[in-house]
């Protein structure tokens, strides 16, 4: 009788614990989670719910914000300090110090607004979801070219090549190139002190 085949272990059988969606590739979580999870077996977030999360808190500090804002202003009088306005560094607009981050305004002149930060961040994720696909594409050419020409060594280069960034995008994890000393290695260094 042969044993039950144990899915837990399996390669890119990873569940969000927020969203419930079950069996997601290793690239639907951040590298970190990954670790955390190989590690100790907590449970994992995926990036959406992670990102969802994120963008709940920002809407909260915001609100608070503006609610501390108008509390202040309704409670001082006209003799007090008025707004401090900041310049973003990257859109270049004057504003008040509520539209910043507390880290950001601690820059003075390297600060950017909340705007400007999130759309650096979107840009940096679309960038490198950009770059793995037009990898693979790359790859894939390459490799209908090798089939084409009959270069079987070129050939195999690129299956590797493609097999390892596939096997990324499922596992989460990168490929470990292997040292190239190879047998003997030991041998060379053994015999020169005696």
């Amino acid at each position: 009788m042969s044993n039950p085949v144990i899915t837990q272990k399996w390669a890119g059988n990873f569940d969000c614990s927020i969203c419930k969606r079950k069996r997601l590739v290793g690239s639907e979580f951040s590298k970190k989670a990954l670790e955390r999870y190989r590690k100790s077996g907590c449970a994992l977030k995926c990036k959406s719910c992670t990102a969802a999360q994120e963008e709940r808190e920002r809407q909260m500090a915001a609100t608070k914000q503006a609610t501390n804002c108008a509390a202040s202003v309704l409670s001082s009088t006209a003799e007090q300090d008025p707004v401090v306005m900041t310049m973003c560094c990257s859109c270049k607009k004057s504003l008040p110090a509520s539209d910043y981050n507390r880290n950001q305004l601690a820059k003075k002149d390297k600060a950017r607004c909340r705007t400007c930060v999130q759309q650096s961040i979107d840009e940096e994720e679309r960038s490198r979801t950009s770059g793995r696909e037009q990898k693979l594409q790359d790859l894939r050419e390459k490799l209908q070219l090798m089939n084409v020409k009959g270069d079987v060594k070129n050939k195999l280069k690129y299956e590797s090549e493609l097999s390892a960034l596939e096997a990324e995008h499922v596992t989460g994890l990168k490929p470990v190139v292997m040292g190239r000393g190879g047998r003997g290695s030991w041998r060379r260094r053994a015999g020169r002190g005696g």
